[in-house]
């Protein structure tokens, strides 16, 4: 059997990560006996017992059971992510050399993982998610290390299902660019990103191709049914909805909204949205969803500060409201995906609670704020499904709340991106 080593970030708190391995071990178990092992690019060696679990296996078929299957995030734990006059005063030079640090201080431990992990391995990957970023040299460097060694041993290296978005600084620029240039091959999870990184260096053309995310397989991860296609756009109608807001026989949908940080926005892209104005903007959207005769199940990716603030700003103004549902703030994989399967459509921010809503043919929409999303969105035919935030929530949902929307633009793109996600691994697999 061959050994393949994967590198990438499954420890991340944002749990999107962790879905992403699983995904990718996904894709590399359909072509065939293959043993992955993870490295985790900032904590070293990673092991997941549930990897090759299917949801039922884990929750008993249910999300209350994957909740009570393993423990969840107590809420008291949760901590928002500051912004403070310090951290805002800090030369972006002290950050790097902060980075630098830690990095270094890591290496007794994480190169003799390393060393051993790679002579062990066929083939080297690193991905996928957002890695070719510039933060502060913590990714640049971590990536170089995987990258160095790989190139040492003399192991074929792919960049496997990455984003990649500036801005870089000089050298972070000079140790990405050197890990692109080792590469076997490039594969990008969007166009945007590919078309960054050949500005930089238009050599690595003949080499880099653009892709799709790895969770557009979360069915198959997961093994779960995936909700019939169905036709383009189906409308409910005024009177399935005032049966939905009633007693009849008809089930209510339920809307899931996967809620986010605002402060995040600040520390990655040009919006702003400010804590208190954010909360209102999702309790509204919840009251309107409401109000339209479906009910409303609230989620997070598992993020610390994702949970605070939804635990501090948003629970108090949707509190005593029975169709208003706060899922616990998930621990696993597993408990996150169990969130979204259980919505019939999907409002959410964080890329990774919006692709397993897509994988699942769930009526999906992304409100904006990181340019990866809007590039993914856009790239498998769904650019009329991006919610701006700056539009009244009432308005900005109605189409979510009342219909189940697939573009057939869609349903065609999606296919074909995961028939080319399968083939491309299986070109590069040992």
């Amino acid at each position: 059997m061959r050994k393949v080593l994967l590198a990438g970030v499954p420890q991340s708190p944002n749990l999107g990560d962790g879905l992403i391995a699983h995904t990718i071990n996904q894709l590399i178990s359909m072509q065939g006996k293959h043993e992955v092992v993870h490295f985790d690019l900032l904590h070293g060696l990673w092991e997941d017992e549930q990897m090759h679990q299917p949801l039922a296996a884990v929750s008993g078929g249910s999300a209350a059971g994957a909740f009570a299957a393993a423990a969840v995030k107590p809420a008291a734990q949760a901590r928002l992510n500051e912004a403070g006059t310090r951290k805002k005063m800090t030369p972006d030079a002290l950050r790097r050399l902060k980075a630098y640090w830690l990095h270094r201080r890591k290496d007794p431990v994480m190169n003799e993982q390393l060393r051993r992990a790679v002579s062990e391995a066929d083939a080297v990957y690193i991905g996928g998610g957002h890695l070719l970023i510039d933060t502060y040299w913590t990714f640049p460097l971590a990536v170089r290390r995987v990258a160095m060694e790989a190139k040492r041993q003399g192991k074929p290296l792919h960049l496997l299902l990455v984003g990649a978005r500036g801005p870089w600084s000089r050298q972070a620029q000079w140790w990405l660019l050197e890990v692109c240039r080792i590469a076997a091959t490039i594969a990008v999870r969007d166009e945007d990103s590919k078309k960054f990184l050949l500005q930089l260096d238009p050599k690595l053309a003949s080499k880099t191709v653009a892709l799709a995310d790895p969770a557009l397989y979360t069915p198959e991860a997961f093994n779960l049914a995936i909700e019939p296609e169905g036709p383009a756009e189906i409308e409910l109608s005024p009177a399935e909805r005032v049966m939905a807001s009633g007693t009849g026989a008809v089930r209510q949908r339920v809307i899931g909204l996967g809620i986010m940080d605002p402060n995040e926005m600040n520390r990655h892209c040009e919006h702003r949205w400010e804590r208190e104005d954010c909360a209102q903007w999702w309790s509204d959207a919840a009251q309107a969803i409401v109000s339209s005769g479906s009910t409303v199940r609230i989620f997070t990716n598992g993020a610390g500060t994702d949970n605070a603030f939804v635990e501090q700003y948003v629970k108090p103004l949707c509190k005593g409201n029975p169709a208003i549902e706060l899922m616990p703030y998930p621990a696993t994989v597993h408990q996150l995906v169990n969130s979204i399967a259980g919505c019939d459509a999907v409002i959410a921010q964080r890329l990774h609670a919006c692709m397993p809503a897509l994988s699942m043919n769930k009526p999906t929409y992304g409100v904006i704020w990181d340019k990866k999303l809007e590039s993914i969105f856009t790239d498998i035919g769904l650019g009329s499904h991006l919610i701006d935030f700056r539009v009244p929530a009432e308005q900005a949902v109605l189409a979510a709340a009342t219909t189940i929307s697939r573009p057939e633009a869609y349903v065609k793109a999606m296919k074909r991106k995961k028939q080319e996600l399968l083939e491309h691994m299986g070109r590069i697999l040992p």
